[in-house]
């Protein structure tokens, strides 16, 4: 492929790269000289950046394949830890840890594309009819060593699109008068999200086995 478009393309996102690796090394080194350093802001734009950039190479390398990408994207669900489990009673959809919301520049495909694509491999493995009425748990996983100072309120968790690629899949409709949200926070071995969907009737059951003493649990 000699399209020159595609190849400076291509250059871009190898310079993108470079700066994210450069920055990375500057923070390590502000560690080591400034006491009270916090590098949290500049990580979080470093993974904002490394997440624009990682979407564009996947974009490149799709125009390499000829045939259908599904396998392409689907074996990107399974690097990021996209899991799908279903139960007798509920759905659970698990995705990496979401960051804090988002502006309007920031690029969601990071997840949402592979979410889409792991939904749409289950549904072939395990055909199934859209949810009527339903109600959906967020539980938002903290990983216990990294300390829980972490832990955000609700709304500064940018969820919406994600629910956007499970709704538009899952349910037949998203209005408020059929579908509930509720979020909850556990501390626990690693951080994740995990998104559970189950009938109404079955909320009183998911809520006795995954609200804890020490879960904080709040509905919007």
């Amino acid at each position: 492929m000699e399209n020159p478009k595609y190849i400076l393309l291509m250059r871009q996102v190898a310079s993108d790269f470079d700066g994210i690796s450069h920055e990375l090394f500057q923070i390590a080194n502000d560690l080591e000289r400034i006491e009270q350093f916090n590098p949290q802001q500049k990580l979080f734009g470093l993974v904002r950046g490394a997440e624009v950039s990682t979407v564009s190479l996947r974009n490149l390398t799709a125009r390499t394949v000829h045939d259908d990408v599904a396998p392409f994207y689907s074996e990107v669900a399974d690097l990021l830890g996209i899991k799908i489990e279903e139960s007798h009673d509920w759905i659970k959809i698990t995705v990496p840890a979401i960051l804090p919301k988002r502006n309007q520049r920031d690029n969601q495909a990071f997840l949402t594309r592979p979410l889409r694509y792991a939904l749409l491999d289950f549904l072939k493995e395990n055909p199934m009819e859209r949810f009527g009425a339903c109600a959906i748990c967020i539980v938002h996983q903290y990983d216990e060593a990294l300390g829980i100072r972490r832990i955000r309120d609700y709304d500064n968790i940018e969820t919406k699109r994600y629910l956007d690629v499970i709704e538009s899949m899952l349910l037949t409709n998203d209005s408020g008068l059929l579908c509930t949200v509720l979020q909850a926070t556990q501390v626990a071995d690693r951080d994740c999200t995990e998104f559970y969907l189950m009938r109404p009737e079955s909320l009183p059951a998911w809520a006795k086995t995954h609200i804890k003493s020490t879960t904080k649990f709040c509905s919007e």
